[in-house]
């Protein structure tokens, strides 16, 4: 294979500039299989993964195109982004405590403002739930009473029934969603708590309120007023 001197000044007279085109620009060189050095006007087509050097018409290197990478090589690299990603947000997010909250118990008010919240949201939660099947029974037993009678139950009753229990489905899992989103507000203030008085250099902190304890639902009552009757 010819020098990149010898190279260079045997094309040099016919090369456009291009930047975007190595083969155009001037010179690439690339190893071949035996870890040679080869230049050209192109890479030949075996050798296009590999790491090129790109040089212009005076021999200078204008820039180097990377080989490709393995696909080990690619999940290495995206770990490494996610990772300085974690860190940068982690750093960004100790500023803002620590610009934040002059003291832990600032950071605990907060945390105690956020769960109250949460168990407001339960307690409305919880009583829609008891309020969703005392109205479905109604209907339940409003339907069956018409069995007993040897009457057929109205299309308008069922459909009020199959429209209640997919209420009644949300609901509950309205419910399930926000006794989550308490549980995992609690344990994020926790770990929050203890790493502002690790940068502050305080005693431990103290764990979050337990949920506000509720009360068994009362046995409902059903009532033909809680449901319009079709």
């Amino acid at each position: 294979m010819i020098g990149l001197a010898a190279v260079l000044v045997s094309t040099a007279a016919n090369l456009p500039a291009s930047a975007d085109d190595p083969g155009k620009n001037g010179i690439v060189c690339w190893l071949d299989d035996h870890g040679q050095r080869a230049c050209g006007d192109h890479v030949p087509p075996q050798y296009a993964r590999k790491q090129r050097e790109i040089y212009d018409r005076r021999g200078v290197l204008v820039h180097t195109l990377p080989a490709e990478q393995t696909p080990e090589q690619r999940a290495e690299d995206e770990r490494k982004q996610r990772e300085a990603q974690r860190l940068l947000q982690q750093q960004q997010n100790d500023d803002f405590m620590l610009q934040t909250y002059r003291n832990v118990d600032e950071l605990k008010a907060v945390r105690d403002g956020r769960l109250q919240t949460l168990d407001t949201r339960i307690d409305l939660a919880e009583k829609a739930v008891r309020d969703g099947a005392a109205s479905v029974k109604d209907l339940q037993d409003r339907a069956e009473a018409e069995r007993t009678a040897g009457r057929d139950v109205s299309p308008e009753l069922l459909g009020q029934i199959k429209t209640f229990e997919g209420a009644q489905a949300d609901n509950i899992r309205a419910l399930a969603q926000v006794k989550q989103d308490r549980d995992a507000t609690a344990s994020e203030f926790e770990r929050e708590i203890l790493h502002f008085q690790e940068m502050r250099g305080g005693a431990a902190g103290t764990p979050a309120p337990p949920a506000t304890p509720q009360p068994p639902p009362p046995a409902a009552a059903p009532s033909p007023q809680q449901v319009p009757k079709p």
